[in-house]
């Protein structure tokens, strides 16, 4: 691709808003936006909009709960370009949270990098979008086709489960499955995440397991733990054995779907993240509740996944009950080839080289993007790298600023190759 001198103007615009871009990462990112808790966020995120003459609206799921929608109306005659990120930022902390757990859930500047849990996972992409959003709008650029802004809740959402349950705990990616379902579609649909300049054009499914393992409540001096495992009659101890055998599974489950694809590798993975017996201390608990997060690859089958485990406990002779509580499906992207090549061109545009394959660990989890895969409309994931740090336990919840600066630059550059100029920018 040749020099443009609108891709140029556009670029020059982007590069000059860097305060901007970093002013408002600040604003929204110590903005508290937990899932089920993102109004605010999104009156802000319209509000700012607004004053840069971009309309747009709230879509309420509950009273504290919404998606923030604004477009940048084009002539009719292009192609039409969602750009997706998710307001919230998890759960909220727990009142006896650390000082170090208050401080990642905020946000702020160190140097050349950008700190926070919520601005990494999904804020800065957000504040790019919406710096792109105002530099296109500022270069009196009318695009061919519509260019929206989704900016949702829910992405987060834990699932229902035993007493949890109702619209506050809906799973990974209510409020995109929301706004689509209100009629808030496109042609294509690129969504802003942490992606190492990789292009992610597929993502694994989700299914969560609930496996009881299951005792007798015997008071503690009446306590015999038999001749075997079997025969002892606490839940705990009987877990115990449990875990072992699903993590080995586990191990083993994540060789054996690792997957190569045109877009990258796959390499779905499983934990046990929680186990829990009765709410009380005084009393033993007649089983314990385990709880497990297995990522599946696209196409795959949940309950296949629930058989293998279903397999492994058999083999303990343990009684135990596995049941799946909770399932998103996984995609490959289908017919995205226009977007891939758009945000292809303007990565190289920007970085005068080609993208990189993206992380394995960005192609193996859940995101948005399987939402709009699984409607028909074509999508991928783009966003800069994550850096390591030494704060968080993950040790990602970092961003260098001009990696952030970078991706702007592409984003709005893929808007104008994709949904086409109609006029403007000269």
């Amino acid at each position: 691709m040749g020099k443009s001198p609108i891709y140029d103007k556009l670029i020059d615009s982007i590069e000059k808003s860097g305060k901007d871009l970093i002013d408002l990462c600040l604003q929204l990112g110590n903005m508290p936006s937990y899932h089920g808790k993102e109004r605010k966020l999104g009156e802000a995120v319209l509000a700012w909009l607004g004053s840069c003459g971009i309309n747009g609206e709230l879509q309420l799921i509950t009273e504290e709960s919404v998606n923030a929608v604004a477009t940048l109306a084009g002539s009719g005659t292009g192609k039409n370009l969602i750009w997706n990120a998710h307001m919230d930022t998890g759960p909220e902390l727990a009142p006896d949270a650390s000082e170090l757990e208050k401080k990642l859930d905020t946000a702020w500047i160190d140097g050349e990098m950008l700190f926070g849990k919520g601005m990494i996972n999904d804020k800065a992409q957000l504040c790019a979008f919406m710096i792109a959003l105002r530099a296109i709008k500022e270069a009196g650029i009318r695009l061919k086709g519509d260019l929206i802004l989704t900016a949702v809740a829910f992405e987060t959402g834990n699932p229902s489960i035993d007493q949890h349950q109702g619209i506050d705990f809906p799973g990974e990616g209510f409020g995109t499955k929301w706004v689509v379902d209100r009629g808030v579609v496109a042609d294509y649909a690129l969504v802003g995440e942490t992606s190492g300049f990789g292009i992610v054009q597929a993502e694994c499914g989700a299914a969560w397991f609930k496996v009881q393992v299951k005792g007798r409540e015997v008071y503690t001096p009446r306590f015999e733990r038999g001749r075997s495992i079997q025969e002892n009659p606490n839940a705990f101890a009987k877990a115990a054995h449990v875990i072992m055998a699903i993590e080995e599974w586990a191990v083993e489950y994540e060789k054996r779907e690792t997957m190569e694809f045109a877009g990258g590798t796959i390499i779905p993975k499983a934990q046990i993240v929680q186990a829990r017996g009765a709410e009380r201390v005084g009393r033993p608990s007649p089983f314990c509740d385990l709880f497990i997060d297995v990522r599946i690859l696209p196409g795959k089958n949940p309950m296949a996944v629930k058989q293998q485990i279903i397999a492994v406990v058999h083999k303990l002779a343990i009684e135990c009950e596995v049941s799946l509580f909770q399932y998103s499906r996984g995609y490959i992207a289908k017919g995205a080839e226009p977007l891939i090549s758009a945000v292809t061109a303007a990565h190289r545009y920007v970085f005068n080289s080609e993208p990189p394959k993206p992380p394995s660990a960005e192609t193996s989890m859940w995101r948005d993007l399987n939402v709009f895969n699984e409607v028909g409309i074509p999508s991928i994931c783009y966003g800069p790298p994550r850096q390591r740090e030494s704060l968080s336990g993950a040790q990602n919840r970092a961003m260098k600023i001009s990696d952030l600066v970078q991706a702007t630059k592409v984003y709005a550059l893929t808007a104008l190759i994709l949904c086409g100029v109609e006029w403007g920018g000269e």
